[in-house]
């Protein structure tokens, strides 16, 4: 694509207004450039984007985006390089969110589950749905991992390229936080727009939940319609002028859409869904109050979407739960839990959650993050002392701390120190706590989900929760 017409397409002022340089890809990644590419000038983690310019042109990059000169011919400068560079990924990949239902999920808890609900859901009245998020990106080939809940500008884009390309008709994406304070979807038009919640997750790199809600908020603004769950603090600030809000709730506070006598059973749970016309009778296989707001969430969205309310109501029982995501394997009386809960919330929901299906002893399994916020570490002792009746603190991806530090942080929100365990190697802490497990009790492994490695320092340690339940 010629470079003038891609800048022009994209909305971007050039001071390349001659160019008639050929482009074949944009991208902000060494290990993506092609000849041709037009390459993106951001400053990472560990370099200056302007300082891999002469690399990315012996590479074969034909002209460069960035936010000051670089004295390299064929470079646009540009003020936001961030949003130019997602206007300018939509457009080379022929902007694919046009051939898409494309419904973005944002909030702190429920991205995953909710995402997931939705696709599964539109597949099965009919749809293709394609699917991007942490678990991966899914265009009919399978699950392939990205590494990120949102990936880069050029990926994104190029996921959806390919599931238009391949016959899909809508795609379920999670919109992290930190993907829309970094512009990595502002090239998008959303169908749907979803809001779950805020938590208290990221504030190491957006320092006070009300930027939090305020980067999850410029979803928004990309969306035709916007699906807000109402009993959240945080949902007056999803409102803009030209998107159409629609609210949903479980505690029969005046929305659209709404979960009403809700009624746990077993580790599965029931409720009415009402859509403002008529209630339909649910039930769905998953515990936890957090279980009924991603499913009513996934139910409206997917009926804005289109879909036949009665269908989808049918195929709630039947929903997959991501992997990793409240995933349960029992054996010999024992039920274990394995959730991605990360959070202070996402750990008191999946616990109390667990607690009325639990006939014997609540058990929790967990850490936190190294190099990740440490003030949710005492939130979450606090939270697992008060739901759990024994708790065993290891190490979740430590990488450059110390673990036996970080289960120090966590100890600091504990009083009592009864039946409460240390154990930093997490493959042993789990069978300390399949040991202590007897019938009747619920073990819950929390932190990692479907995640498949262990990261220690700058090295990923393969490891599985879930497998090392299984094993054990």
């Amino acid at each position: 694509m010629d470079l003038r017409f891609l800048l022009h397409e994209a909305g971007i002022p050039s001071n390349e207004t001659d160019t008639e340089t050929e482009i074949t890809a944009v991208t902000d990644r060494l290990e993506r450039v092609v000849p041709g590419a037009l390459f993106v000038c951001i400053d990472g983690a560990n370099a200056r984007g302007t300082s891999l310019a002469n690399e990315a042109k012996r590479l074969g990059a034909a002209a460069f985006l960035s936010e000051s000169p670089l004295g390299l011919p064929e470079t646009v400068v540009t003020e936001n390089v961030r949003l130019s560079y997602s206007k300018l990924a939509c457009v080379i990949n022929g902007r694919p969110d046009r051939r898409l239902k494309l419904i973005g999920v944002t909030g702190t808890n429920g991205k995953t589950t909710t995402a997931w609900y939705i696709r599964s859901l539109l597949n099965a009245c009919g749809e293709r749905c394609a699917y991007v998020g942490t678990e991966g990106v899914d265009v009919g080939e399978g699950l392939s991992p990205t590494g990120f809940t949102t990936p880069g500008a050029d990926l994104f884009f190029g996921a959806l390229k390919k599931a238009a390309d391949r016959g899909h008709t809508a795609c379920a994406a999670e919109v992290s936080s930190m993907a829309l304070d970094q512009y990595r979807v502002h090239g998008a038009r959303f169908s749907v727009g979803v809001f779950t919640n805020v938590g208290g997750d990221h504030l190491d790199y957006h320092r006070t939940p009300a930027r939090l809600a305020e980067a999850k908020s410029r979803l928004t603004a990309l969306s035709d319609t916007m699906l807000v769950n109402a009993d959240d603090a945080y949902a007056p600030l999803f409102r803009a002028d030209g998107t159409k809000t629609y609210l949903y709730s479980a505690r029969a506070v005046l929305s659209d859409f709404s979960a009403r006598n809700v009624r746990f059973e077993g580790f599965g749970s029931g409720f009415l869904y009402f859509n403002g016309k008529k209630a339909y009778k649910a039930r769905l296989n998953a515990p936890g109050m957090f279980s009924v707001y991603n499913a009513l969430a996934a139910l409206a969205a997917c009926e804005l979407a289109g879909a036949d309310p009665d269908r989808l109501v049918q195929l709630t029982e039947t929903l997959p739960a991501p992997p990793g995501r409240a995933e349960l394997l029992r054996k010999n009386g024992v039920t274990v839990c394995v959730d991605f809960a990360h959070t202070p919330e996402a750990l008191s929901a999946i616990l109390q959650a667990l607690r009325p299906s639990c006939t014997g002893r609540l058990i929790a399994v967990f850490g936190a993050g190294g190099d990740r916020d440490p003030s949710k570490r005492p939130v979450m002792g606090r939270v697992a002392a008060l739901y759990a009746d024994a708790v065993i603190l290891t190490s979740d991806n430590p990488r450059h701390e110390d673990p036996d530090a970080i289960i120090a942080d966590i100890l600091k929100g504990i009083r009592s120190k009864k039946n409460v365990f240390r154990e930093p190697d997490r493959r042993r802490a789990i069978a300390l706590s399949l040991n202590k497990a007897n019938p009747g009790d619920t073990v819950l492994i929390a932190g990692k989900g479907s995640e498949k490695t262990q990261v220690v320092g700058d090295e990923e340690i393969p490891f599985s929760d879930a497998d090392t339940v299984r094993s054990l």
